[in-house]
């Protein structure tokens, strides 16, 4: 079957726990008078995958196309008798999202992987680059130049804009063992530019990731552990570059962390909140991040579907819109099911597209012209802490002690 025809309706609703019912309702009325969201949902953005096909992540390149990491299964692929899964050893890279990924995969060694480009208008399929050489699209990064970087199944890769690989390295020999791209992006610094790249072995609320730096050119990488442990749940942890800072959504403690481009600690806003709009719920948000050009970062929040926007220094801009997605609000097994939400977000902010990663295909909030615009608001009620002075303090220590 099909990602497509697997897909449910973008409107289609599960029956809810009583206790998360009155949770969302609680936070809907609190800032109903004062919220309103600019965005509505739209119909979803639907192609064809493959026999079981799946969407792994998604990103934009240059145009303003989707790059869609997507697998499916083979012809005449036959499922093999596989281990329980407590003998499956911390680092193996599994199938699926979330709780999946921790199983043995019975079809091991028969998906195929590609990457698709969407028109974002249509919906349509523009082009498909086939992943090769045990590339997996599990985190993909379109750059401003019209390159991608793409990261998964052990390595990270550089292809030119017409999806010819340029150069690929491993990233298990690097990190010292298997381990899962968790997070990918590009930016530079006093004319240097570099790539990002999370990576991590855990599966849980606890699974943690280092920041690893490398150069834009991997013919000489170069690579360096700037920061040595972020909590992203399940191997899933957006980063950011902007304005010459390092973001990240270290969404396991509900926040997000400020760093030079060195690994330095600089701030660190959000908390969890179910109630209050500026704050992030569910178990493990924000989940993912993107930048529109005016500079507003949109957080993307797995369990609720909600969207909403901050300044970099974490003040409060405005509640975007819901979408129609797995609700759920703890850790659980259903948690590290959904637990991974990419957003991307048009320049403009008229369009933010959300990746619903148990229906598999694109869901789309479009700006209401009848919505108020957004007040300006003061500072976010999340918890902001600055750096100390002392300029000994690692990354590790000053993000501990909050």
């Amino acid at each position: 079957m099909s990602g497509k025809g697997s897909a449910p309706s973008p409107r289609a609703h599960k029956t809810l726990p009583l206790t998360l019912v009155v949770s969302l309702l609680v936070a809907t009325l609190s800032h109903a008078a004062t919220d309103a969201p600019t965005h509505t949902e739209i119909d979803p953005l639907e192609f064809e995958i493959g026999p079981s096909g799946k969407i792994k992540t998604m990103a934009m390149n240059a145009q303003g196309q989707l790059l869609c990491g997507v697998s499916w299964l083979g012809n005449n692929a036959k499922p093999e008798n596989v281990g329980p899964r407590d003998s499956i050893p911390p680092g193996s890279r599994g199938f699926g999202q979330g709780s999946e990924r921790i199983q043995a995969d019975p079809y091991a060694g028969q998906h195929q992987y590609a990457i698709k480009i969407i028109d974002t208008t249509t919906g349509n399929v523009i082009n498909t680059w086939p992943m090769e050489d045990g590339l997996q699209p599990k985190m993909i990064h379109g750059c401003d130049d019209g390159t991608v970087y793409v990261a998964g199944g052990g390595f990270l890769a550089h292809f030119d804009q017409n999806g010819n690989r340029l150069e690929i390295i491993n990233t298990d020999e690097i990190y010292g063992e298997k381990a899962l791209a968790s997070g990918l992006c590009v930016g530079e610094a006093d004319g240097e530019r570099f790539v990002f790249l999370a990576l991590g072995t855990g599966n849980s609320l606890r699974a943690t990731e280092a920041i690893y730096r490398f150069n834009r050119d991997l013919a000489d990488p170069d690579p360096r552990e700037i920061i040595p442990r972020q909590y992203g749940c399940c191997a899933h942890i957006d980063i950011e570059v902007r304005n010459g800072e390092f973001l990240v959504a270290e969404n396991s403690r509900h926040r997000v962390n400020r760093f030079t481009l060195d690994g330095k600690p600089i701030d660190t806003w959000g908390s969890r909140d179910r109630t209050a709009i500026e704050g992030f719920a569910a178990c493990c948000n924000p989940c993912n991040t993107d930048f529109a050009a005016d500079g507003a970062l949109y957080t993307a929040e797995s369990g609720v579907g909600r969207v909403k926007k901050y300044s970099q220094e974490g003040e409060y801009l405005g509640f975007v819109g819901y979408v129609d997605t797995t609700k759920f609000d703890r850790g659980s097994r259903l948690a590290a099911q959904s637990c991974y939400i990419p957003v991307e977000v048009e320049p403009d902010g008229s369009r933010v597209y959300i990746m619903d990663v148990r229906a598999h295909f694109i869901r789309v909030l479009q700006a209401d012209p009848n919505a108020a615009a957004p007040k300006s608001s003061s500072p976010s009620s999340s918890t902001s802490s600055s750096l100390s002075d002392n300029k000994e303090d690692s990354a590790l220590d000053f993000f501990d002690k909050k």
